[in-house]
């Protein structure tokens, strides 16, 4: 969650001033000592003995201790103090590639108390490495959220072992990451508090962890051995399968039995947030209204097509008060939530907040109220039943990122109580589109020259919905020497050799609707690799056409439920016509009929290809589709046979001969 403990949330510190400050006034009597102050590695040590699975590993992780305490400082301020101890074992190249840099998460208003690491070689040597002597490197990723520090001289059987202690402002809301891709030997986490402040602490999977108090403060604490590594596996999101903890402060000796940070008090905290403007930022918004001349009919659309081109919204860092996001043309991701939230307001266009997550990190789950989930604004609109991604500029209604749909999310609806605007919320679900509104279609007709020496190729591609995303709302940036190049990329995925006589594009400006405006590329070419010579036969690679296709075979038994980005179709239509004096020896390779999940509506996934001939011409069609996000592993396999259709087919080689 972003900015949440920024000087405007004026609901949340209320709220933590109100649970917090009799826990500061009581603590400023007797300040406790850190309960790991003195926590440290085993001076003198030998190298580990693994296990033979363990040697067959590129790492493992043979410690993991993490210990994370809200204290009070000398100036009897609650801070969290936190203690990360690791020792891996890397047995291969790759494992040193991996573990050889030391990530430190960056400290917003905090510090380093202390980082040292060492390394174990094989033959028992430790060395220590100083802090001056680390070398600081620039993440790769764009330097978000970590320093990274690389430790040199490392060899295959060595030991890396690090400590570090920071000190930062309190947190009343964590996640912790229990899995990696290493395995964990020995894991051990603890959450400590002041004995007034109650913590819950959720583990996924599992349920609630039990706390206990120990010389006046709250510990939960869980201790795990032997983790297995993270594993990735086709068509499911394992990131967000991660074994992980979240925890939240549920309740204060101030407030009773009252629960801290509710849902309801999210509603009213995110009301305060989005849905409150002073008199200079209306009359900002108004001004803008004015000036655009919107139209009376639908004005959303072109509203929302000039804030995400003429704005930079959903800015990594950027101001959320309304007069400074349209003095500098900029808005955080909740900037842009306040903008629209005011300009729906003035336009009279009922609205709710909707907060979500991205479900292929962290699926958002009702059942534990921690606020990490409050993390992306949507607004839903009840008239139209559509939805807008306020801080996301490559998407327009009524779509929003495939990642936040099929998941559930926090709905913030207004209401009157008397004279008093106020907000509740609940949780709903966020719906996904069906498959037809993602389509990825393609319309092929190929001629066969006279010499059958190469063949001509009519492609058109049609991509709807979320299946056009990734190009549609881009392709006005590409300069204009490279776009052709970017056209002809997507058709060469379907004939690899094409030398190109002609292409278009339909659909290709920014700001267009990809339900009602498919991205539609067409294009002419020609290719000498789909016909092969083989003694007086040809062999017609038919399948390739269809470009690259998933396939999903694997050994080991299936972890996760299926996952799908969305729901989405494939609608194919070949036509080729035979030479004069050919036929096809094996047109009865074409046929295939492949489902899954039978329904009293039809399958669920299907994969069904079939041809019709008159005389010398043959049309092949092709049909697939996937009308569920998530699927069950227990039928798992028929799924697998749906997806391996499309490579089974995409392998199809038509044998043409004389009559």
């Amino acid at each position: 969650m972003k900015n949440l403990y920024s000087p405007a949330s004026r609901l949340l510190a209320l709220v933590l001033a109100l649970l917090l400050l009799p826990a500061l006034l009581h603590a400023q009597a007797l300040p406790a000592a850190l309960t790991h102050a003195r926590y440290d590695w085993e001076a003198r040590r030998k190298p580990a003995t693994l296990t033979a699975a363990e040697a067959q590993q590129p790492a493992v992780v043979l410690r993991d201790f993490r210990a994370e305490e809200l204290a009070l400082d000398a100036r009897q301020e609650l801070r969290l103090y936190s203690v990360d101890h690791r020792i891996v074992r890397v047995n291969s190249s790759d494992g040193i590639e991996r573990f050889n840099k030391i990530y430190l998460p960056a400290q917003e208003n905090g510090r380093i108390v202390q980082l040292k690491a060492r390394t174990i070689s094989p033959r028992g040597v430790i060395v220590d490495v100083a802090e001056s002597n680390m070398k600081e490197l620039k993440d790769e990723d764009g330097g978000r959220g970590f320093k990274v520090f690389a430790v040199d001289g490392v060899e295959k059987g060595s030991e890396i072992e690090y400590l570090f202690v920071r000190e930062r402002p309190a947190q009343y809301f964590g996640r912790i990451y229990l899995q990696s891709e290493a395995p964990v030997r020995d894991l051990r986490v603890e959450l400590i508090t002041p004995e007034n402040l109650t913590f819950e602490m959720y583990r996924y999977p599992g349920g609630l962890l039990p706390d206990t108090v120990r010389n006046g403060k709250r510990v939960i604490g869980l201790s795990l051995r032997n983790v297995p590594a993270l594993r990735e596996e086709g068509f499911a999101n394992a990131a967000a399968q991660r074994q992980r903890l979240e925890y939240k402060l549920a309740y204060s000796a101030s407030q009773g039995r009252q629960r801290a940070f509710t849902w309801a008090d999210a509603s009213r905290y995110l009301y305060e947030r989005v849905y409150q403007w002073n008199k200079d930022e209306l009359k900002a918004v108004d001004k803008l209204l004015k000036q655009l001349k919107l139209p009376a009919n639908q004005p959303l659309p072109a509203l929302e097509n000039y804030l995400k081109t003429n704005l930079q919204l959903g800015a990594e860092s950027g101001p959320e008060k309304l007069t400074d996001v349209l003095a500098a043309r900029a808005a955080s991701e909740m900037g842009s939530a306040r903008l629209f939230a005011a300009v729906l307001s003035r336009l009279n266009i009922a609205n709710e907040l909707v907060m979500t997550t991205d479900r292929t990190e962290t699926p958002f789950d009702e059942a534990f109220d921690t606020w990490n989930y409050i993390e992306h604004p949507a607004f839903y609109l009840p008239a139209t039943k559509q939805w807008l991604a306020p801080g996301r500029a490559d998407y327009r209604l009524p779509l929003i990122p495939a990642e936040w749909t099929a998941n559930k999310g926090l709905f913030v609806r207004r209401v009157q109580l008397g004279t008093t605007e106020t907000a509740v919320g609940t949780i709903g679900d966020i719906p996904t589109t069906i498959a037809d509104q993602s389509p990825n279609d393609l319309d092929i007709s190929v001629q066969f020259a006279p010499s059958l020496d190469k063949s001509t190729v009519i492609i058109r591609e049609t991509l709807g919905g979320y299946s056009a995303q990734p190009i549609q709302p881009f392709l006005a940036f590409v300069p204009d020497d490279k776009r052709q190049e970017v056209l002809e990329g997507i058709i060469k995925s379907n004939v690899p050799d094409g030398v190109f006589q002609k292409i278009t594009v339909t659909n290709g400006e920014s700001g267009l609707n990809p339900l009602e405006k498919p991205f539609i590329v067409d294009a002419t070419l020609e290719s000498v690799a789909l016909l092969d010579r083989a003694g007086p036969k040809y062999l017609f690679k038919i399948g390739t056409l269809l470009g690259p296709q998933s396939e999903l075979y694997q050994s080991e038994e299936r972890q996760y439920d299926v996952e799908n980005e969305f729901n989405r179709r494939y609608n194919r239509t070949i036509t080729f016509t035979l030479p004069p004096g050919y036929q096809v020896r094996n047109l009865a390779d074409l046929n295939m009929d492949v489902q899954a999940g039978p329904t009293a509506a039809g399958p669920e996934f299907l994969f069904k290809s079939g041809y019709a001939q008159q005389g010398q011409q043959v049309t092949v069609t092709i049909r697939e589709y996937y009308r569920q996000v998530y699927w069950p592993k227990a039928d798992f396999q028929p799924f697998r046979n749906v997806v391996n259709a499309a490579a089974n087919f995409n392998k199809v080689v038509l044998v043409l001969e004389k009559k």
